[in-house]
């Protein structure tokens, strides 16, 4: 038998002595169910092989001409936020106890595991305002898709409200999760870079759910309370998303009046890492636990009085019921939330309110000053907490070349059919940073 295969580390004889066992000739025989039309019958149009060497230095040629995120001054965001990780949360996460013990079913030999998901959940019902959480989710956005999966379950209706100021990824994700259930997918319109609560009044009547971001796509504060008096109906659930870092700033969504809490919880010391993994958070009342998606870590104790910690409400039944599943969620981001709960033990409830302050006072430093330049302006103004969008005089995709030729990461967004800079300040980028990139922004007006 010829070897078609020569990176599968079995021998000519290994393969015909598996193909023997089940039955087949050859390995034709095996894949003779795939059509002849989605067979490659050509060899493949690659460089000639190299050696190990030859290979490794190749590679290292290509990875140089990387350049990271962390090379320059970034002021990139959109939902991904250049935040500085204290030296010791990986010291702390990267312990070979923690990040080997993935899967904590067994109690006895997985109480520092479920202690440190309890202690996450805990963290993010203090941040939200809300009674119960989950020990985390993949992502924001597919939390939000999970909150809105709920909100079908609890109210028995299949209208779903997404504003078009929640982030474009966010719409498309639940519209995903959604697509082959009889759900309906409804955008509310926009006033000045807002949700329009007038639209949102007109048609919430008989609304399962709103999902409403805040700070939205474009860094603006929405208000969640307005929304909830704008609702047609006490029925609908409404979804407050917000990056959990700008909660040390504003009202918590349970004090706002919302239902369930979903974030991304990458900007609490979690590294952008070219784009994940990141890490989903949601929490919401106390009656809607049994609703929950993942996996729920509770506190008890054992017969002689202990403390413990064990897994609870954690229903199998949902890998197997496909829709009828409360979720179908099957795992959760450990490590990451092991990470965030190292963060936010570090950070305190003052240290987090003291960061958000600090985010929000240098991007209006920094909002102000390019304001007063000739040809900028903040079409949507001021209200947001560490994001910007800015117009400039000239094309904003121009800017962003120029801009990296001199060390500067910056962002852009799509808003109907214009194309914005949009800037994100964290407590990383120094007065002298902001004044450079004014200074460059001046420059190229």
């Amino acid at each position: 038998m010829t070897r078609q295969h020569p990176y599968i580390p079995a021998t000519e004889a290994e393969e015909e002595a598996m193909l023997a066992t089940i039955g087949v000739t050859s390995f034709e025989a095996l894949i003779h169910i795939i059509p002849a039309d989605l067979r490659l019958r050509v060899d493949l149009d690659l460089p000639p092989s190299k050696s190990e060497v030859e290979l490794v230095a190749e590679l290292s040629r290509l990875a140089e001409r990387n350049r990271p995120a962390g090379a320059r001054t970034s002021f990139l965001g959109g939902g991904v936020y250049d935040h500085y990780t204290p030296e010791a949360v990986p010291a702390i996460a990267m312990r070979s106890e923690f990040y080997t013990a993935y899967t904590p079913y067994q109690a006895e030999v997985s109480q520092g595991t479920l202690q440190v998901m309890y202690e996450f959940q805990t963290m993010i019902c203090e941040i939200s305002g809300l009674e119960v959480a989950n020990a985390s989710l993949y992502d924001g956005a597919s939390a939000a898709a999970e909150a809105c999966s709920m909100a079908l379950g609890i109210t028995g209706r299949q209208r779903i409200l997404l504003p078009e100021t929640v982030t474009a990824a966010t719409r498309e994700v639940v519209a995903t999760y959604l697509q082959n259930r009889d759900a309906e997918l409804i955008t509310i319109a926009s006033r000045d870079g807002r949700l329009d609560l007038a639209d949102l009044k007109a048609q919430s009547a008989g609304a399962a759910v709103v999902v409403v971001q805040s700070p939205n796509c474009l860094g603006l504060v929405e208000d969640w309370a307005a929304v909830r008096e704008a609702l047609a109906d006490d029925k609908t659930v409404l979804i407050a998303s917000a990056d959990p870092l700008t909660l040390g700033l504003l009202e918590s969504p349970g004090q706002a009046g919302a239902d369930i809490y979903v974030g991304e919880g990458q900007s609490l010391g979690i590294p952008m890492s070219f784009g994940g993994p990141y890490l989903g958070l949601l929490s919401a009342k106390s009656k809607y636990v049994r609703r929950m998606p993942g996996r729920i870590v509770g506190r008890t104790t054992d017969q002689k009085g202990r403390p413990g910690f064990v897994m609870v409400l954690r229903t199998r039944e949902q890998d197997i019921r496909r829709e009828k599943a409360t979720s179908n969620i099957c795992t959760n981001q450990g490590l990451l939330a092991l990470w965030a709960t190292v963060y936010l033990s570090l950070l305190g409830r003052d240290g987090l309110t003291r960061l958000a302050r600090l985010c929000f006072d240098r991007s209006q430093y920094l909002g102000r000053a390019i304001d007063a330049l000739p040809g900028y302006t903040l079409p949507f103004g001021f209200g947001y907490v560490k994001e910007l969008v800015v117009r400039p005089p000239v094309p904003a995709g121009e800017l962003l070349s120029s801009a990296a030729k001199e060390g500067f990461l910056l962002g852009t967004v799509e808003w109907q059919g214009e194309r914005f800079l949009q800037l994100a300040v964290t407590e990383k980028r120094t007065r002298a940073d902001m004044d450079r990139l004014v200074a460059f922004l001046a420059a190229n007006s």
